[in-house]
Parts: structure tokens; sequence; C-alpha cells
């Protein structure tokens, strides 16, 4: 009868590390899809650029062949998703951002910058499944990555927030209201009777 060669002491604890990492990834399933939607938002990203590069015509060659390379499927098919969901929403999801810029429109945006705003407006807009806080935060990373200029992060959170406003306002915070400035003479303490002089 054979024994089988014991394993070296750093495969021992490389062997209950993988046994520990798969246990945790079970626990927070969420973070595992949340990843694969990153890389899918960012893949989107990269197809709309090049979309509107060629006239807005998907011929199938949006990116090189290995673009998707060693990506999971359900990266790609997000990404699929988010691009193929904004080319037949684009006329609203342009006016929806155009709306929301000021002094500026969407079509003299960087195409980055415009690319970048758009698929964050559809996904607020059209996906209810995304909380709008977390695709906010995500294409303002995006932005990080392939915006145009430092400033591009802010203006992609200025304007996504006004569409999740506007579109999802039950599921944003709403905006802190200054209270109103006091009167003199006017104040009022805790049991709502006026004070002041008379």
């Amino acid at each position: 009868m054979s024994v089988p060669d014991a394993a070296p002491r750093g495969q021992e604890k490389s062997d209950q590390k993988k046994d520990h990492q798969k246990k945790d990834s079970h626990k927070t399933g969420g973070g595992k899809r949340s990843e694969l939607r990153s890389r899918g938002r960012e893949l989107a990203v990269q197809r709309l650029y090049s979309f509107e590069q060629n006239k807005y015509i998907d011929d199938g060659m949006l990116l090189p062949f290995d673009a998707t390379e060693g990506m999971e499927l359900e990266s790609v098919e997000f990404a699929g998703t988010l691009h193929a969901g904004f080319a037949k929403e684009r006329v609203a999801v342009d006016a929806a951002v155009d709306k929301r810029l000021e002094n500026w429109t969407i079509h003299r945006l960087a195409v980055a910058d415009r690319a970048i705003l758009r698929l964050g407006a559809f996904e607020i807009i059209y996906c209810p499944d995304t909380p709008p806080k977390v695709t906010i935060n995500e294409y303002i990373e995006l932005a990080k990555k392939y915006g145009s200029e430092a400033k591009t992060p802010k203006l992609v959170n200025a304007v996504l927030d006004k569409i999740a406003r506007d579109h999802r306002p039950e599921t944003v915070r709403p905006a802190p209201v200054k209270p109103p400035e006091a009167k003199v003479g006017d104040h009022r303490p805790a049991d709502g009777k006026k004070t002041g002089t008379t």
C-alpha cells in the first residue's frame, strides 16, 4: 500500500487559505457579483467609446478579440446588456444627461466622458436592481480611470446624482435642507410658544 507524499509546508498553508477563501466567498456572494459587474461596466465603457467612434455601428469588432480574454462570462454578458440597452434608449438617455449639464451639452463632452455619463444614466434609469449610490460610485471610479480631465469624476457625480434624485427619489437620501433663518423676536422654545419682546 502506497502512502501519498506529504504536502510541503507552504502548500498546506496555501490549501488552508484557499479553503477559507471559498467559505468566505459563499458568505459574501454579493462581493463576487459586484466585482464581476464592475468589470462588466468597464468593458461596456470601452465598447461604447468604440461604438461612437464607429459612428454608432456595431460591426462585431468594437473591441480587440482578446479584450475579454480571461474575463468571466457574467462580466461580458453584463457589458453586453448595458451596451445594448443604451443603444436602444440612446435618445432618452442623452436627453436625461443633457438636461442636467450646466452651461454645457452632451455633444461638447469628450467621447470618454460622454460614454461614462451615458452608461451611468442608463443604469440609474433602466436598471432598478442596482442602487443608484452603487451606480454613481462605480462610474466615478471609471471617470478617475478613463475621464478626460481631473474634474471629470466631479462632473459624473453631479450629473448622475441629479438623475438619481429625479428618476429614483425613493432610493436616494434627500439633499440636506437649510433651516429657515430665525428672525429677531421670533425665538420658539421647545414648548412652541413664541418668545420675545411685546
